[in-house]
């Protein structure tokens, strides 16, 4: 018996090692838009404007399209100060991407009466367009 266990390690180990065959690394940029908006929607809001529109040109064009800012979530930990960016233009910037669209905001440890305003005045210019 240890003679025919010792006969199956080999062909097992030398099979294993032809299925596991370096891939070809993958080119996130050529990716589908439909695909890339799936990923960026599972980000928030800061997230998307931050680092995923800085990964290559392709991200930037989804990340720019008025659909991906229908829901707007600035989600953050409420620590503003050591954050190293104002979450009041970024929001502003992401109702300006809505042209319109802005269905649901989420404002979390932040958010001014001027913000509020901006925001609702947004909302009503793209009323006045139809």
């Amino acid at each position: 018996m240890a003679s025919s266990s010792s006969s199956y390690s080999t062909p097992l180990s030398t099979s294993m090692s032809q299925l596991m065959k370096p891939e070809e690394p993958r080119n996130w940029a050529e990716l589908p838009p439909e695909l890339i908006s799936l990923i960026l929607l599972r980000l928030n809001s800061i997230e998307i404007l931050e680092n995923a529109q800085k990964v290559c040109r392709s991200w930037r064009r989804v990340c720019k399209d008025p659909s991906m800012w229908r829901k707007i979530d600035m989600h953050n930990d409420g620590d503003l100060g050591s954050m190293g960016y104002d979450l009041e233009i970024m929001c502003r910037h992401a109702v300006d991407r809505s042209q319109g669209g802005l269905l649901e905001i989420y404002l979390w440890y932040f958010g001014t009466d001027e913000l509020l305003n901006y925001i609702a005045d947004r909302f009503f210019l793209s009323l006045s367009h139809f």
